[in-house]
């Protein structure tokens, strides 16, 4: 190998680096862009003799490197744009070819039929059915789209304090009449198919201590019951409460049976007053939003006030990100240099950012520098070259 064939080496290496930063600057915006950088290698003859170092050959490529630091981070505020913590990846899946592959860019959108999608891949996670987190098994993660059904009430809850001063009425009890209750609360329950019904629970002091509970819904009884307090104005037990029934008139289920829990009430001196009373019920309702929490936990909302979890986005971890294979579109294989990857619902856990995007991690002013530097290199070596070319036209004119 002569001196051109050196020089014709340092040519191509420098060529490919450029190669290689041009490609960095191009995609200073892409979103979750890993740059790379060349490793040179040094060409030697293979030689048995021991006089002493030899002249070099040259050249070449050893590697191209990836580099997987993370870079820096935009604020979207959009729910579905996410960023991740150092070293992980997020798990995309072909529907078409089923080749699975590594990502950190986090853009994901809804397709109809509910799936996550970056591109045409679909992100994968820990399945959620009846909104219990399932891991370890992997799936695509999918957001139900159908309406969630009415469901019926069977238990209300709440608590409140019964004026211990009260006295007992002297009229019989008569929804009509407030001097026959000495309190009343009033929330609204569901019928299966939805329906808003309210119910009005009046509470009349029967003797020290105690008290009878009427329940109305619709202006007919649902039933009756009785409370009964310590000398503390602790509540230490209720009757018929737990089995109140009603008919709903409506074309729903009937009769509709309520379990009311009163338990925390109190009768202390003073006013009357409730806390806030629950219901297990709802309206039908549809699909009006979708968030992701920082373990991944993908959360829908319903038009009812209802929510739900469909799924857990999963996260790949690998012993040697390097060694992923690159195969474009801010995405990468595995392969036997980078190990197989390391996944685990914990790698999710406070892991997770939404509304933000991790940007490229290309120092455009750096890369500037390296393409000054390949291309003082392509020079030098296109000038050895040159006069090895002079050189050689002055020996054959001797």
């Amino acid at each position: 190998m002569g001196i051109e064939d050196i020089a014709n080496t340092g040519m191509k290496a420098a060529m490919t680096n450029m190669e290689v930063i041009s490609n960095n600057i191009s995609n200073a915006n892409t979103v979750g862009y890993k740059k790379s950088y060349t490793n040179f290698s040094d060409i030697y003859p293979s030689s048995t003799a021991t006089t002493g170092v030899q002249a070099g050959l040259g050249v070449s490529i050893a590697s191209i490197t990836q580099d997987f630091t993370r870079g820096g981070f935009q604020t979207t505020d959009r729910n579905l744009d996410l960023s991740i913590g150092d070293n992980s990846f997020f798990i995309l899946q072909s529907p078409g070819t089923g080749q699975v592959s590594y990502s950190r860019a986090g853009s994901f959108r809804l397709d109809p039929n509910g799936y996550l999608l970056s591109g045409t891949n679909r992100l994968q996670g820990f399945p959620a059915p009846k909104g219990v987190i399932l891991a370890p098994s992997i799936v695509d993660l999918q957001v139900p789209t159908a309406p969630v059904p009415a469901t019926a009430t069977t238990k209300v809850t709440g608590n409140l304090n019964l004026n211990a001063n009260s006295t007992v009425p002297t009229s019989p009890f008569n929804s009509s009449d407030p001097t026959s209750y000495n309190f009343a609360t009033y929330t609204n329950v569901f019928d299966s198919l939805g329906n808003s019904t309210p119910l009005a629970l009046y509470y009349v002091k029967s003797g020290s201590n105690a008290w009878n509970v009427n329940a109305m819904i619709n202006g007919a009884s649902a039933g009756t019951g009785t409370m009964t307090f310590s000398s503390a104005g602790i509540l230490t037990g209720t009757t018929g409460l737990n089995s109140l029934s009603f008919a709903p008139g409506t074309g729903a289920a009937t009769p509709q049976t309520l379990n009311v829990n009163l338990a925390g009430s109190t009768q202390f001196a003073g006013g009357s007053s409730p806390q806030p009373f629950l219901q297990d019920g709802f309206q039908a309702g549809t699909l009006s939003g979708v968030n992701v929490d920082n373990n991944g936990v993908i959360n829908i909302q319903y038009t009812n006030g209802q929510t739900a979890a469909a799924g857990q986005i999963a996260l790949a971890n690998f012993q040697s990100p390097e060694g992923l294979q690159d195969i474009g579109n801010m995405s990468w294989t595995q392969s036997t240099k980078s190990g197989s990857p390391i996944v685990s619902q914990s790698a999710s856990t406070a892991n997770i950012t939404t509304g933000t995007l991790e940007l490229s991690n290309v120092d455009l002013t750096q890369e500037m520098v390296n393409l000054i530097g390949a291309q003082h290199s392509f020079q030098a070596n296109a000038q050895v070259e040159q006069t090895y070319n002079e050189v050689m036209q002055t020996i054959v004119k001797i």
